[in-house]
């Protein structure tokens, strides 16, 4: 067997052993699962469309807040990512119409001083259960959090 036969064969052995989950990764193009939480002032405090979500790890997913006015005021939120942000991959951040391409890096919260929305992409990568804290700005005693599981 000359040489490059034989690597051709100690290539094709190794990628044989391959588990299984590198077939299993979403090809380039898949669009990510939108998940899109609205968040404004109400006079119990802060207003959740959604309190809690449920994600699978390895999916691609873009988390999308938007920040909205009503009667109770202007938006003034911050939106403290570094619990979740650990454990993902992220890829895009997205403020209204402008892209970020992380591809890997971090961020450590977001803010909104108005209306507006902004939106990220990721894949989590480790399961667990994760808080997002979000502080009205114009009163810091003003709290909630979104409830984030990965599976």
């Amino acid at each position: 067997m000359t040489c490059e036969r034989t690597v051709v064969a100690l290539a094709a052995s190794i990628l044989a052993m391959a588990p299984a989950p590198l077939a299993a990764q979403p090809a380039g193009g898949t669009p990510p699962e939108d998940i899109a939480i609205t968040v404004s002032r109400s006079a119990d405090g802060i207003a959740l469309s959604e309190d809690a979500i449920t994600l699978a790890v390895g999916k691609y997913y873009r988390l999308g807040f938007a920040c909205t006015s009503s009667d109770a005021g202007d938006p003034s939120f911050s939106f403290d990512t570094t619990p979740l942000l650990r454990d993902v991959h992220l890829r895009v951040l997205t403020v209204d119409a402008i892209e970020v391409y992380l591809q890997g890096l971090s961020f450590r919260a977001l803010q909104c001083e108005g209306a507006g929305s902004v939106r990220f992409s990721f894949y989590p990568m480790r399961a667990g259960n994760y808080a997002v804290p979000i502080t009205d700005q114009t009163d810091d005693a003003v709290k909630t959090s979104l409830r984030v599981t990965v599976e």
